[in-house]
């Protein structure tokens, strides 16, 4: 037992495994960083598997910065049963955020509170059996990414999110680092706001051209898909976007087949 941590958080956590023992698959979506479009991403991930009618769901442990609730069009307050907590559903997804227990208060936190809450959330949480949940990652390293890592070990893989910005491949580079060395298979990265589509014919990088080779090198992983910069995000419901006939549902419909190929459930 770590210091610090008593009978009821062991306890806590053994019943946290039990829950992730119901889940097929965990796909963990990082970046290390905030403002690269993480949150969306892990969002389009859930909304797409849904959509092959895959039992879905979403688990936002961002505690500072919560915005899988915003993405997904819940809110407070949570309902509960003998079983836990009752997660919201959007568009077939079970939804799950800090969020949605405190609202916008903001929560000064301690590092092992932090790992705590987000143990106790898990636990407490009634999510029935899943096939894929999908959990969005805090920015940084710290010692919430680290009690994710533990908690889902074996049955979860990383995907990574940038921008082409320098700053951020820099940044996720040493997440993917971090990783490794957690032993947390790293899928490969996806590439948000790659490009602006001006066209058919014509479009433009926001932060600069860098091929994919040179991206790959770089982050020592492979670009797993390319994401437009998606106007649209901010007018309209992403569900809305993502059954749209537009680049980003191609993308995200494409990169999906990662873990279901053609198969559909019923």
């Amino acid at each position: 037992m770590r210091m610090g941590q008593s009978n009821s958080f062991q306890f806590q956590r053994q019943e946290a495994r039990k829950r992730v023992d119901q889940f097929g698959k965990v796909i963990l979506v990082g970046s290390g960083k905030g403002g690269v479009g993480k949150s969306f991403v892990a969002c389009a991930i859930a909304l797409s598997l849904s959509e092959k009618r895959f039992r879905t769901g979403i688990l936002d442990i961002d505690i500072h910065g919560a915005s899988v609730p915003d993405y997904l069009g819940v809110r407070p307050p949570l309902k509960s049963t003998r079983e836990g907590l009752v997660p919201k559903r959007s568009h077939g997804v079970k939804v799950m955020s800090v969020s949605l227990l405190i609202g916008d208060n903001p929560i000064p936190m301690r590092g092992i509170d932090k790992q705590e809450l987000i143990t106790q959330f898990l636990a407490l949480t009634d999510w029935g059996r899943l096939d894929y949940l999908v959990v969005d990652l805090p920015p940084g390293t710290g010692d919430e990414l680290l009690s994710a890592f533990d908690l889902f070990a074996g049955k979860s893989s990383l995907v990574l999110v940038t921008t082409p910005s320098r700053n951020a491949v820099t940044v996720v580079s040493r997440l993917r680092r971090l990783a490794e060395t957690e032993k947390v298979p790293v899928e490969g990265v996806v590439l948000n706001m790659a490009y602006i589509d001006e066209g058919r014919t014509r479009r433009t990088s926001p932060f600069g051209r860098m091929s994919k080779k040179t991206l790959e090198a770089a982050l020592d992983s492979t670009i797993l898909s390319e994401i437009p910069l998606e106007p649209k995000v901010n007018s309209e419901s992403l569900y809305k976007v993502l059954h749209g006939r537009n680049n980003t549902s191609v993308a995200f419909r494409r990169l999906v087949r990662r873990w279901t190929g053609e198969e559909t459930r019923c």
